[in-house]
């Protein structure tokens, strides 16, 4: 159990059985872009990241179902996907809700113990473009094939038989399914003939090639061995109920699922080096953190060691977090760890490793300092210190100006619906934090006049980016607990900016594992696909970089997984390229300048 956790929930666990140094910011750098109205043609308020949820009719609302009994998966969801599930070019959302025992997963009396509503699903909006320069969904949850009732977790999103449209993934807690898309967003349960029997309570995963064999694998991640009838009641005292912690139950062994390239898998896990990691796992991020050109995975396991899967190319995983120094923080303690996200957060071409943790804990940034070694610089870098008045659910690594370096947000909310009553200072709904990146890898926090999520709280869980409106930067949506999402319209974007849309082989959606490496106003930056992320959510996949000052990429190179490298030269900024596994250009198409777009 994490150091820190312990001691905010020392009280809160007493009545358990018996009830049933920072761096100085960069003066030099540009800057910051001026507030935008928060809706295009309004004046009422200002914003660089308004919430556009209700003009653009998302109107989805989370449930968790429960009725005060406090069961704690009630309290870890939900998460949600941006993805191109109809196969417009126009990312859509998905958003896992929770809230229903399923019967078919569970007995009639573990319903009635649980004592929660049915009939709650997933929702699922598809992108209608704008209109009058608003952004506009519909909801085509309705017969969509996802309008099954289902306790949600996460969900994974990824082109599973390799027929050119994207497939979902949803963890739960229950059985896992997974659902075969049409193309046109038309969804087919194939659990039961996909080979995939997950733990009892999975969170998420990420589909990517573990074996180099072209097609997508998954790894699921597991948390908790929790039935209904395991339910305890926990609390500071007879007045006070609250949510128990996570040492009163075993972890789950996550699982490694190997396609045989139509959607149907094999139990992979024992063959991959896996049995012995079992973990209480919350999320997983895919990124080849040792430049060999195959992806590993780190795994954020809660109040536990954490996991880095070392891939050795065949899909044999190797757990190296020890020697990495990715097991524990820089303190040598293990922590709550929610979210993650693997990026190049300091501009020196290779992955580091940002994880969001327990309130009172600070988030943890892992350098890679090279042959997969990596130095906690929580403190130096910024990112850490000021999370440890907040609970971080979702995390996202971005270029929210486009001026050529990856910011992150993060999704906060605490777990316990009342910690008001039982820690003084704390709260249960929590605002949002988004780290400014100076371009050398030292943050400082956004101020709460960006927008309503730095400044509203409310309960973070999943966070997810895409391009919603195609202007040419990254939007957010951030599923919160028990409430109404936040769609976040990014209007603080004023950097040139290269997009890229990279199709998979043999005519896969996406090619996730790329990793991409311009050369624009003398710089080089490296993005890669990387799957997974976040916490129980999915990004999309298309590849937003900014470029600051530079109207021109000099080089691009895109080392494609498991077929070499190609290369383009003399590329116009502020265009959106298509481009065909192998380097070829299918199509370009201008971006609009963003004075224009706002």
């Amino acid at each position: 159990m994490s150091a820190a956790r312990t001691c905010c929930l020392a009280g809160l666990l007493a009545y358990t059985a018996a009830c049933g140094d920072a761096a100085t910011p960069d003066t030099s750098s540009p800057a910051r872009p001026e507030a935008a109205t928060a809706s295009r043609g309004s004046t009422d308020a200002v914003a660089l990241l308004p919430d556009v949820a209700a003009e653009a009719h998302v109107d989805f609302v989370h449930t968790h179902g429960g009725t005060g009994a406090k069961f704690l998966f009630e309290t870890m969801g939900s998460g949600v996907a941006a993805a191109d599930f109809d196969g417009d070019g126009l990312p859509d959302l998905l958003f896992v809700q929770s809230g229903t025992l399923p019967p078919d997963d569970f007995s009639a009396a573990d319903c009635a113990l649980a004592g929660h509503a049915t009939g709650t699903t997933a929702r699922l909006y598809l992108n209608a473009g704008t209109a009058g320069g608003e952004l506009r969904f519909r909801d085509a949850t309705a017969g969509s094939g996802l309008d099954v009732a289902l306790y949600g977790q996460g969900v994974a999103v990824g082109d599973v038989d390799g027929d050119g449209d994207r497939d979902v993934y949803l963890g739960c807690y229950g059985r896992s399914h997974l659902f075969l898309n049409d193309g046109h967003g038309r969804f087919t349960d194939t659990t039961a003939q996909s080979g995939i029997v997950d733990p009892p309570w999975t969170t998420g995963g990420a589909f990517f090639d573990a074996d180099g064999d072209g097609d997508l694998d998954l790894y699921s991640v597991a948390y908790l061995d929790m039935p209904i009838a395991s339910h305890v009641v926990c609390g500071p005292s007879k007045d006070i109920r609250t949510y128990c912690h996570v040492d009163l139950w075993p972890g789950l062994d996550d699982h490694l699922w190997i396609n045989d390239g139509t959607g149907h898998f094999t139990d992979g896990s024992a063959a991959a080096g896996l049995p012995g990691t079992t973990g209480k796992g919350l999320a997983v991020a895919a990124e080849d953190l040792d430049d060999d050109g195959d992806l590993d995975l780190f795994v954020a396991n809660d109040s536990q060691a954490n996991l880095l899967l070392r891939n050795d190319g065949s899909g044999r995983f190797t757990n190296r977090a020890r020697e990495s120094g990715t097991d524990l923080n820089g303190e040598g303690r293990s922590e709550a760890c929610m979210g993650v996200a693997a990026a190049d957060l300091d501009g020196d071409g290779d992955g580091d490793i940002y994880v969001v943790n327990f309130q009172q804990e600070r988030n943890t940034l892992y350098r890679n300092e090279g042959g997969l070694f990596f130095t906690d610089v929580a403190v130096s870098s910024g990112a850490g210190v000021p999370g440890m008045q907040s609970l971080g659910f979702g995390v996202a690594a971005l270029d929210i100006e486009n001026d050529g370096d990856l910011d992150l947000y993060v999704a906060n909310g605490h777990i316990f619906d009342n910690v008001e009553e039982a820690e003084h200072g704390a709260t249960w709904k929590q605002v949002d934090q988004l780290y400014l990146n100076d371009g050398r890898g030292h943050f400082k926090l956004a101020p709460g006049s960006w927008g309503p999520s730095l400044s509203e709280p409310r309960v973070g869980r999943g966070l997810a980016t895409a391009d919603f409106d195609r202007d040419g930067d990254l939007d957010l949506v951030v599923s919160n607990s028990n409430d109404r999402p936040w769609v976040l319209r990014n209007d603080a974007a004023t950097g040139h900016r290269i997009v890229l849309r990279l199709r998979g082989p043999s005519g896969r959606a996406d090619a996730e594992g790329a990793v991409v490496r311009l050369t624009a106003g003398g710089r080089e930056l490296v993005r890669t696909i990387s799957p997974g992320g976040s916490y129980a959510s999915h990004m999309d996949t298309e590849l937003v970089i900014g470029l600051g000052d530079a109207k021109t990429v000099d080089r691009l190179s895109i080392r494609w997984p498991g077929a070499g490298t190609s290369e383009l030269l003399s590329l116009d900024a502020d265009c959106r390229y298509d481009i065909a596994f192998g380097g070829e250009i299918v199509s370009k198409t201008t971006l609009p300048a963003l004075a224009e777009a706002r």
